[in-house]
């Protein structure tokens, strides 16, 4: 039985806190903020918090999908469609052009849904999701259950900080140099640096005393090529063009990546795209790319190597691990509650298949997730199907860690506010290189139960040379032949470089996790979430041996 540290409401003066995203990112993804001035009261009376999400798709169970609005029925309208007919929307049926099935296995997974706009009726404005779910809760106000796993589609983001300030901000903004309001907040912006060590020393997992190597999964930006990072697959193809090539699992490869789940995930990308006409850079493989955003300058992206810079950091904590590296999130950060929502559901039935046929190999045993949302409620712990899809995960014997956030407050950063009612997600709140001092940035909290560096670390990204340019070049001497310049932080050519967030003191903690996994075989589905809530004491112990976290208290 899972335990509990409590629930606790959003403190008033986060709640007060606006998001803010850039508008470039917001039209690629098909997003919108929530402005609490301006929106609807929610079916309580209550003032939404802000937040990013989907401006034209809802989060539905799978299970109500063939109820939802039956195209070119006859029949009278469905509760669901009188409750939206008002608004002049309705959800987009399975079946339809528009609504055309969703690839999913799970009928209590929520999915995508388009909502668009009736066709006998003229607006002047787009469908708004958030007024669609409002309409809907109290609408059924006497038959919630009907409505109660209905939700908005928030936008996730990484949590790192953005090379170009950080994408969600509450307060004052963190800038190019790392600054706001004139103080510096953060060392390293995936700047380039000479790493002079030599690679992590892996043992042969025939030596660990478990018998196997502890799976860490990191739900990312993908892999790129590293000399550190032998990539494995599955099922092994040869992608056209890629700089990494997948081989054999056989070979004991230090990243796993999967073909299969990348093709799934774009398939459910490119068919929510289809129903709502918008355009998605389909995540079809599991490679980092460098520069989808401007690919005409060739610049490279805002988050373009996070995926491979947190690999390198479990592969640095814990380097008998293997990694399972799936593509989730863009180049600039960002992706979909629905996307993750996805990506979960294909972890635990991973997890569940592994389990049932005795696949030692292909059991999880860590989830890392350098990424998350704010959510509209003044008490985000209690709701949401991410939340549930993460219970399902930690009942299978998966530690979920998950990054706190990066914009100094209080509020619960998701999913990793889940772990106030969840003991087996360990919420990473960041300290300073030191390990002493808490990271300016870093999102604070009783909900934020565990603590790592993640400020100014060194680790992998992929070998790069952006156009951006040192920006200052001449002759050295006068007369050459090489340059005097200044640094150019697009030069990744080293392999390495110094970035911050929470998102980088997350990977540190799976990778502790892991190591006390190793010393831990695997003994039956029965025992799985005691071995995750032991091997998540041990990693708790030497935290706190390197006092970078205090002694849990009771």
């Amino acid at each position: 039985m899972q335990q509990s540290r409590g629930r606790q409401s959003v403190d008033p003066r986060a709640a007060a806190q606006v998001i803010s995203v850039r508008p470039d990112v917001l039209a690629r993804h098909g997003g919108r903020i929530l402005d609490p001035s301006t929106a609807v009261r929610d079916e309580n009376g209550q003032r939404p918090l802000s937040t990013a999400y989907r401006a034209d798709t809802l989060l539905v169970p799978a299970r109500l999908l063939p109820v939802l609005a039956p195209p070119g029925s006859l029949g009278p309208e469905t509760p669901y469609e009188q409750a939206l007919r008002p608004l002049g929307v309705r959800l987009a049926a399975p079946g339809s052009q528009e609504g055309r099935e969703l690839p999913h296995t799970n009928k209590e997974r929520a999915v995508a849904v388009p909502l668009l706009a009736r066709e006998d009726v003229v607006g002047d404005a787009a469908p708004n999701p958030w007024t669609a779910l409002v309409a809907l809760r109290r609408f059924f106000k006497d038959d919630k259950e009907r409505v109660r796993d209905f939700a908005l589609d928030h936008l996730l983001f990484a949590a790192s900080v953005d090379t170009q300030g950080a994408p969600f901000t509450g307060g004052g903004s963190v800038g190019d140099q790392g600054q706001a309001g004139g103080l510096t907040l953060f060392t390293g912006s995936r700047n380039p640096v000479w790493f002079a060590g030599a690679p992590p020393v892996r043992r042969p997992a025939s030596a660990l005393p478990s018998g196997r190597r502890p799976v860490v999964a990191v739900l990312d930006t993908g892999i790129g090529y590293h000399s550190w990072l032998s990539v494995g697959d599955r099922d092994p193809g040869t992608d056209p063009g890629a700089d990494v090539v997948a081989h054999p699992m056989t070979t004991d490869p230090i990243v796993e990546v999967s073909h299969e789940f990348q093709e799934a995930l774009a398939q459910h990308e490119l068919t929510v795209a289809a129903a709502t006409g918008t355009t998605v850079d389909a995540l079809r493989l599991p490679w980092e790319t460098r520069d989808l955003v401007q690919p005409l300058l060739g610049l490279t992206d805002s988050h373009a190597g996070h995926g491979t810079f947190v690999t390198g950091l479990v592969h640095q904590t814990c380097p008998d691990a293997r990694i399972l590296n799936l593509r989730l999130l863009h180049s600039d950060g960002f992706s979909t509650e629905g996307s993750f929502l996805f990506a979960l559901d294909w972890l635990r039935r991973r997890q569940l298949t592994a389990l049932d046929i005795g696949d030692a190999g292909g059991l999880i045993d860590v989830v890392s997730l350098s990424l998350g949302f704010y959510s509209e409620s003044t008490t985000p712990t209690d709701v949401g199907k991410v939340k549930d899809a993460i219970d399902e995960l930690t009942k299978l014997g998966i530690v979920v860690v998950a990054a706190a956030g990066n914009d100094s407050t209080t509020r619960p950063f998701l999913p990793a506010g889940y772990g106030q009612t969840n003991d087996l997600v360990a919420a990473t709140g960041a300290r300073n290189a030191s390990g002493v001092t808490t990271a300016a940035f870093s999102n604070y909290g009783p909900w934020v139960s565990h603590w790592a560096p993640g400020n100014a670390l060194v680790s992998t990204v992929p070998v790069w040379q952006g156009a951006r340019g040192p920006g200052l070049s001449t002759p050295d001497g006068g007369v050459g032949p090489r340059l005097r310049t200044a640094p150019d932080d697009d030069d990744l050519t080293t392999g390495f470089a110094v970035w911050a967030g929470t998102s980088f003191a997350t990977p540190v903690v799976a990778g502790y996790v892991a190591t006390a996994l190793a010393a831990d075989g695997y003994v039956s589905k029965a025992d799985a979430t005691a071995r995750a809530r032991d091997a998540l004491k041990k990693a708790d112990a030497q935290l706190v041996q390197q006092g970078w976290q205090e002694p849990a208290q009771g």
